[in-house]
């Protein structure tokens, strides 16, 4: 009976050899191969050139005219080439507004960027709990098989009854279930990771949490550094500055337009060369543009007010949230630690001093313990993910 209780604790306390993955290492991988981002990256790049594009004058026109004169007279041919010249466009702000434009992309490219990276990294942390739990458990399952092979040996010794193997069996039957589950939610994890990276395999084995995150002690300070790295306000900033710039614009607009060229007449007996200049002025629509554009930049300042304010609120209710999180995960573990009784639980069914029932009931028990610590700690990994995606 010594023998197998040692060798029941040696399958206890006995852990699998297992690659440790890295969530930094998967992140990267997926942020260089993910479609998605691949897209976006193109569409950004797409609408930076679309912008540039806005800051050259327009096209030169070219007018030809060739005129038939009556008998006697000839013909006549004209040419005349002209170039307009607009204020926005040569004051350079256009290009300015080219530049924002761009900005605008990259922002709108970073906040495509952090979902997918925060989804990915959700993802680990899943990764991080079922393999977890799978470590127990195949821990769990090779004690529960051995206890089974105990009680046959016991059994046929007439040391035991047949109840008793059962009840081994059954328990052993649960588990086995439990770890099978657990393998199918870690399979289901892996190719969703596998999607994001575009079908290349990722290989994850991790069971503790590589991140060197940390919870910050004050808001306020955290809350700064936040909202200035966050995409999404850069975005709605960055739209007020944008809206502003095109304000200006239509008011430059409002003044006329140069156009510069030169024009040759042909005709039989005469030449006439030289050159010409127009003004194009905008009497219709100018002052209604203006107003126009006043009015979407102040629609943009109030879009940037309320994002603002709902970041601040949501950011706040996440710490709130995080920090309840992390402290309850603390407790958990804490108590789980001090009440591990496995050993001794071994130890006494070997000596006859509890029943098979009580071992299995108290086994299940640390076992659901475990498992709503492990909870605990991913859940607070979740909320710590979600306030520091800024960092992605």
């Amino acid at each position: 009976m010594k023998r197998i209780a040692i060798s029941l604790l040696l399958l206890t306390l006995a852990l699998s050899a297992r690659a440790q993955g890295s969530v930094r290492q998967v992140l990267l991988e997926i942020g260089q191969n993910s479609p998605a981002l691949k897209a976006a990256a193109a569409e950004m790049e797409a609408e930076r050139l679309a912008g540039r594009a806005e800051t050259l004058l327009d096209n030169p026109e070219v007018e030809f005219n060739y005129l038939w004169g009556a008998e006697g007279i000839g013909g006549r041919h004209d040419l005349r080439v002209t170039q307009s010249f607009d204020l926005p466009t040569l004051t350079g702000m256009k290009a300015g507004k080219a530049g924002d434009l761009g900005e605008l992309a990259s922002l709108r490219y970073k906040a495509e960027r952090q979902a997918i990276l925060l989804e990915a990294k959700q993802a680990c942390i899943d990764l991080v709990y079922w393999n977890s739990i799978l470590e127990e458990l195949r821990g769990h399952l090779a004690q529960s098989t051995a206890l089974v092979e105990s009680y046959e040996k016991r059994l046929k010794a007439g040391e035991s009854t047949v109840l008793d193997l059962n009840k081994a069996r059954i328990h052993q039957t649960s588990v086995h279930g439990q770890v099978n589950r657990a393998e199918a939610e870690r399979q289901t994890l892996l190719a969703a990771l596998r999607a994001l990276n575009g079908g290349r395999e990722i290989d994850f084995d991790a069971t503790a949490y590589d991140l060197d995150e940390f919870f910050p002690d004050r808001f306020d300070s955290w809350f700064a550094e936040a909202s200035e790295q966050s995409p999404m306000l850069g975005y709605v900033r960055k739209q007020v500055e944008l809206e502003e710039r095109q304000v200006a614009i239509d008011r430059a607009s409002a003044f006329p337009a140069l156009t510069v060229g030169y024009m040759s007449e042909i005709a039989t007996a005469e030449q006439f060369r030289g050159l010409t200049v127009g003004v194009n002025i905008p009497l219709w629509g100018a002052g209604n543009k203006v107003r126009q554009s006043r009015a979407r930049a102040a629609a943009a300042a109030q879009r940037r007010d309320a994002a603002e304010q709902e970041f601040y609120s949501d950011l706040q209710n996440q710490y709130a949230k995080a920090r309840s999180m992390k402290e309850n995960a603390e407790m958990m573990r804490r108590s789980l630690s001090e009440t591990d009784s496995r050993k001794f639980l071994l130890s006494a069914l070997s000596k006859g001093e509890i029943s098979m029932i009580d071992y299995l009931v108290e086994t299940d028990l640390y076992y659901e313990a475990l498992e709503a610590t492990l909870e605990a700690e991913r859940d607070y990994r979740h909320a710590l993910a979600s306030l520091n995606a800024f960092n992605l």
